[in-house]
């Protein structure tokens, strides 16, 4: 009888930790936009940069190494900089025919934005006086948004018919209606 009572507490402990370690990581969720400048919405972004490559370095062993049959070459690798790319003139622009038109939402805390998408690829964000503008390239479910000067990022996207308010543009999680936040 003692063995089924430790079972059934080594039982219960493992579900313990087991409840604790799911809610602990279903409770993380994304923290705070990395890319704070710009005066975005934006909860999740990506700055779009080129990585720079790490040769992988090889260690010396203490047993006897054979002579190099060929000459090292010296390799030049392209340096990442932290200067933004002008790929805005660079880049094919699309944007979905969901999509075009004017949505106005966002964050409540931060105040609405009023985004405008034209079938050319353009968008330009507006919030009061703030705002940005370039081109928008989308696939199913991302838009890399290119600003003249300034590092792409990346949001993902969807559009929803609500039975109710109709159409909803969600960026990054965030809803937007149809129309502008000034009307």
């Amino acid at each position: 009888m003692l063995s089924i009572t430790n079972a059934v507490r080594r039982g219960a402990a493992c579900s313990a930790i087991l409840i604790a370690a799911l809610l602990t990581t279903s409770a993380c969720g994304p923290g705070p936009s990395p890319n704070d400048t710009g005066g975005t919405t934006y909860d999740h972004t990506e700055v779009l940069t080129e990585e720079p490559t790490e040769e992988p370095t090889e260690e010396v062993t203490e047993e006897a190494t054979k002579e190099p049959t060929e000459e090292p070459t010296e390799e030049v690798t392209e340096e990442a900089t932290d200067e933004p790319t002008e790929s805005s003139a660079l880049v094919e622009a699309s944007v979905p025919g969901s999509v075009v038109g004017v949505w106005c939402g966002g964050s409540n805390a931060e105040g609405h934005w009023t985004y405008e998408f034209a079938s050319t690829g353009e968008f330009r964000a507006s919030r009061g006086d703030a705002g940005f503008s370039g081109v928008v390239v989308s696939d199913a479910r991302s838009m890399t948004f290119h600003m003249p000067g300034e590092s792409p990022f990346v949001s993902s996207w969807e559009v929803v018919q609500d039975p109710v308010l109709g159409p909803l543009l969600f960026l990054d999680g965030y809803s937007y209606l149809p129309g502008s936040c000034a009307s």
